[in-house]
């Protein structure tokens, strides 16, 4: 085979395993963040709802709270008409429930359309990566026909 061939076959593959891959591992390590972040605010939604359908905004309810270590402490909130909710950057809002129903509907929207941009981008990603494949196949001469 010539060596200039060889050469670029070795620098295409260096490419795929050293960028491609690399970008793909990282898409997916965001893609994954993204989803916990939707099912902690799908949680929080659910716990806000039993909270208004039981009653428990108003009449109040008692709890246990992890404060470490899996040492718990009995606490009771007298009143949970209204909740602190992180808007990120180590910030707290206090908003009422149906507030904070709407701002987790927003934020939950908001990172769909995240997910679904680092979907679109591993998509074209693995593309590049079969793409480049091919054409090495076909510098090393190997027949596509399968």
């Amino acid at each position: 085979m010539n060596p200039d061939i060889q050469r670029k076959i070795l620098e295409f593959e260096t490419f795929v395993n050293d960028v491609l891959k690399e970008d793909l591992a990282q898409l997916e390590q965001k893609l994954n963040v993204k989803n916990a972040d939707i099912a902690e605010f799908l949680e929080l939604k659910a716990t806000i709802t039993t909270f208004k359908n039981n009653g428990l905004d108003k009449n109040g309810f008692k709890t246990q709270v992890d404060i470490g270590q899996n040492f718990f402490i009995e606490a009771q909130v007298s009143d949970a008409s209204t909740i602190l909710l992180d808007i990120g950057l180590g910030h707290y809002l206090e908003l009422s429930i149906d507030d904070a129903v709407a701002v987790i509907n927003v934020r939950v929207k908001l990172l769909e359309q995240q997910i679904k941009h680092f979907r679109k981008e591993i998509a074209r990603t693995n593309a590049h990566i079969k793409l480049i494949l091919l054409g090495i196949r076909e510098l090393q001469g190997f027949d596509d026909k399968m």
